[in-house]
């Protein structure tokens, strides 16, 4: 995409997309409102060394890996999410450019990961997609630890170079997501927006986890630079910036 001058475009083919709770959002920490009913999310089949076919294909926009359903996320008010794909956002442009979705007090973190879901009272993502409550991302930042190769993401990384072109796809044959996301998962933000990417559909919940993964300023530069767009441009820049709140609340539960 071009970037942020397309992201100004977006509203006049999906009006959505300038709707009253887009997202991401600043995460402004005075502001929280925090919220003791916020227990962990239950997460089933996360820690799983799943072994199967997940394919994992370069859209032209990221890296995105697709999950069984037997993974499964309850929030802490019962309602029960099943998992549909995983994908990430970071920058690039410069070594210095960050490219987290949400930021944190003005911060933008590295990357993103994100984790999409949809309501388990939907038949299937394609219903739950347009339907009210229908989705919820469980996302986690990523950021560099200068020396410390996260190995976890060993066999990630090293696919990449098998979806270098837009419309490529690979397979992962185990996939452990749980090992790819922090290792504390009880202290987390919450609120009502949006997905990130046109149709900009606001029947999002988000839970954005509080602490990061940690990836080797190496495994970041991989990321950055090795897919390509549908243009055969390196891959940079896929976030958008923060939206207004209009008025939301955002929970925490720390």
């Amino acid at each position: 995409s071009g970037g942020e001058l397309d992201k100004e475009h977006w509203p006049r083919e999906f009006p959505e997309c300038a709707g009253r709770r887009q997202s991401p959002i600043d995460l402004q920490r005075r502001k929280v409102r925090f919220n003791l009913a916020l227990t962990a999310l239950d997460l089933e089949g996360y820690g799983d060394n799943q072994a199967g076919q997940f394919p994992m294909t370069n859209n032209g926009h990221t890296v995105q890996i697709s999950l069984p359903s037997s993974m499964r996320m309850t929030a802490s008010d019962g309602t029960e999410y099943l998992a549909v794909q995983m994908h990430y956002h970071w920058g690039g442009a410069s070594s210095e450019v960050s490219g987290s979705e949400h930021t944190v007090d003005g911060i933008r973190r590295a990357m993103e990961i994100h984790v999409v879901h949809y309501n388990a009272k939907y038949e299937s993502y394609d219903v739950a997609k347009d339907a009210p409550g229908g989705l919820a991302v469980l996302a986690a930042f990523v950021e560099i630890e200068d020396y410390a190769e996260n190995t976890y993401y060993s066999n990630f990384i090293s696919h990449l170079d098998r979806v270098k072109y837009a419309g490529q796809s690979t397979v992962l044959s185990s996939l452990t997501v749980l090992d790819m996301l922090p290792e504390d998962l009880l202290h987390y933000y919450s609120y009502e927006g949006s997905l990130t990417t046109p149709p900009c559909t606001q029947n999002v919940r988000w839970f954005v986890l509080a602490n990061s993964v940690k990836l080797s300023r190496t495994q970041v530069w991989k990321i950055e630079n090795t897919l390509l767009t549908h243009r055969n441009r390196t891959l940079h820049n896929g976030y958008r910036s923060a939206q207004p709140l209009h008025g939301r609340v955002v929970e925490a539960n720390f």
